[in-house]
């Protein structure tokens, strides 16, 4: 993972000390980002050569017990037990290592209460930048759009390089919806389309039937779309 310098964090943190104001959000400026990712990547660096870091696979989560609300209590109980009645120990079980296991356990659990809520925050401050950021770049994309209807010198680049960004580009063989249907039967009725589109009943003894569209409608430079067959349920 890419650390960054020692001069790069200093400037950083003058940067930091500089702006220490976080936005209307609630969001800390660039510089203590920065640094709070810096801390982050320092630590899950020098974490990973104390934890291991190979993926458990499916099939062997589900072979392990873990300690849940109620196991974690069997296995306190039986270290508490054990260490009262020792005669009773097996020779490979240890009343010690079963302690010290229990105490790991505990701390585990505690850093990934930490991680999750650090988690949740963090994803929450992303949501509100984000929506932020896209509300913003929305207003100067309507702004350029409004220019280039009134053919403002310059806009109508802009305005088509934007507007890519919003045009979804359907697949082949997507099955139409009932709006797409609506709207070339509309087409269709008023001469803005030429074509066919044939709704076929498959079971109409049952409520609300399987239907099968056929949904041929020429555009009108015409290019024609593919037939496209689709169920209305």
């Amino acid at each position: 993972m890419e650390k960054t310098s020692t001069t790069s964090k200093a400037a950083r943190e003058t940067a930091a000390a500089n702006e220490p104001t976080p936005n209307y959000l609630g969001i800390p400026p660039v510089a203590r980002l920065e640094n709070m990712l810096e801390s982050m990547q320092e630590l899950f660096s020098e974490s990973k050569s104390d934890l291991p870091t190979e993926a458990l696979t499916p099939a062997e989560r589900r072979r392990m017990l873990g300690s849940g609300v109620r196991r974690y209590g069997f296995i306190d109980k039986v270290s508490d037990v054990s260490e009262a009645n020792p005669e009773f120990a097996p020779k490979f079980f240890s009343t010690t290592a079963l302690k010290t296991s229990i105490r790991k356990i505990e701390l585990l659990r505690n850093i990934s209460v930490e991680l999750q809520q650090m988690q949740r925050i963090v994803d929450d401050a992303l949501l509100r930048e984000g929506d932020d950021a896209f509300q913003m770049a929305l207003g100067y994309y309507n702004t350029v759009r409004e220019a280039s209807r009134r053919r403002q010198p310059g806009a109508e680049a802009i305005f088509r390089a934007l507007q890519l960004f919003f045009r979804r580009r359907r697949l082949t063989d997507d099955e139409p919806t009932e709006a797409e249907i609506l709207r070339d039967v509309k087409a269709t009725l008023h001469g803005r389309k030429d074509g066919k589109i044939v709704i076929e009943n498959e079971k109409p003894h049952l409520v609300g039937g399987k239907h099968v569209v056929v949904d041929e409608t020429q555009k009108p430079k015409g290019a024609w779309k593919a037939t496209e067959e689709g169920e209305i349920n």
